[in-house]
């Protein structure tokens, strides 16, 4: 058993900042949590499994086609190690590469390796010579969908992704629709009817509302979103990510980096959309979750903070309500609220230590000094990590 002392919390259940706190782990589970006052021991700073944060902030937890499959796995280690060293404790991996993440995700259940916690779709399902093809399941029709539904759950996928439009980095157009209504409402059926969440590659309007009526749990992207699709996924609770970051770094970095100047061209219309929509869903009250479509140009898998820092400084939105996004809401999204999300009794004492509180500097995100994961100190290696966010 260890007693964590004297941190600060940002307590994401009661959207509050409570000052010198206590909490108890045993097992890697969360038994106690409160102010320092309610700690009936509190002399017992120093002693052993007694391990004192010192005025730190705490947060809950917040994912190349000529390589092999085994390249594919040790890169995606790496990538991990870089999500998991930047703060973020738990991933979801929205579309596999030569099912190298199947091997990874079973090296971690394992214990071969060590690395946060693991969702993955295997391959996304897309229409024949639609976004995504290249890596993805081609399917065509509502049986065929079904099936590559079914094929996915049977390799491993803890949910199903499903390509509802063309994209920004494909040479398609992300405002078209791909696969139709019948051939979405097959795929999810087949999902939900094994237990498994769904998620949707979205960015066209009518793509939105194709997979909101088959009953998607989540719109990734969401460009072009509108009141028709902000009424339909307040009416189904479906979840929204939209993934900032991807259109962020595209602009940011553009054609003298080396991005082709037509990725960047409708990387940009769709963010000068995206911002007017997103701020229409966020004041609908649309259940909002934190992802970054890392791997994306320029977007690399330890930057998730810069998702924080644009939703509190491109988009005006409160920090406490964005620290919420990425911790409790995001838990929600993937189904695993019950265990993790925040720092609550019995949930997984995984957590962050930071230097300031975020509430107040949502920068200092990106300054983690330490990682807990099921109460014990993560030690990683130094990863390659260029500083140009």
């Amino acid at each position: 058993m260890q007693t964590f002392i004297h941190f600060n919390l940002v307590d994401v259940e009661a959207k509050r900042y409570v000052e010198n706190c206590y909490m108890t782990v045993d097992g890697g589970l969360i038994q106690a949590v409160g102010p320092m006052a309610e700690l009936k021991e509190p002399h017992l700073r120093g002693a052993a499994g007694i391990v004192p944060l010192e005025d730190a902030g705490i947060l809950a937890p917040e994912s190349l086609n000529w390589e092999t499959s085994g390249m594919f796995a040790l890169r995606g280690l790496q990538h991990l190690h870089q999500h998991l060293k930047s703060g973020v404790t738990f991933v979801r991996d929205m579309n596999g590469r030569k099912l190298g993440e199947v091997d990874l995700k079973n090296a971690l259940k394992q214990g071969i390796h060590i690395g946060p916690h693991y969702q993955i779709a295997r391959q996304c399902l897309c229409m024949t010579g639609g976004h995504g093809c290249n890596t993805g399941r081609e399917c065509d029709g509502p049986v065929d969908c079904m099936k590559a539904a079914r094929e996915q759950i049977k390799g491993g996928a803890d949910f199903v992704k499903i390509m509802a439009t063309g994209g920004v980095n494909s040479d398609t157009r992300p405002e078209f629709s791909q696969l139709n209504l019948e051939e979405m409402t097959a795929a999810v059926n087949e999902a939900h009817r094994a237990g498994k969440k769904t998620a949707t590659h979205a960015h066209g309007k009518a793509g939105i509302k194709t997979a909101v009526l088959a009953g998607i749990d989540s719109v990734e992207h969401g460009s072009y979103i509108d009141d028709e699709c902000i009424d339909l996924m307040l009416e189904r609770g479906t979840f929204y990510c939209p993934t900032l970051s991807t259109h962020y770094f595209s602009e940011k970095f553009g054609v003298a980096a080396g991005i082709a100047p037509w990725k960047v061209e409708k990387g940009r219309r769709a963010m000068e959309a995206q911002h007017i929509g997103l701020a229409k869903a966020w004041k609908a009250g649309i259940p909002i979750t934190i992802g970054t479509d890392a791997g994306t140009p320029y977007n690399p898998h330890w930057g998730t903070y810069m998702e924080f820092v644009l939703f509190v400084e491109d988009m005006g939105f409160d920090p406490m309500d964005t620290l919420v996004a990425g911790t409790l809401t995001s838990a929600k999204a993937c189904g695993v609220e019950d265990w993790t999300g925040s720092i609550k009794v019995g949930k997984h004492a995984d957590f962050i230590v930071l230097k300031e509180n975020p509430v107040q500097n949502i920068r200092t995100l990106g300054e983690v000094q330490q990682v807990y994961l099921g109460g014990k100190f993560v030690l990683l290696p130094e990863n390659d990590k260029n500083s140009y966010i």
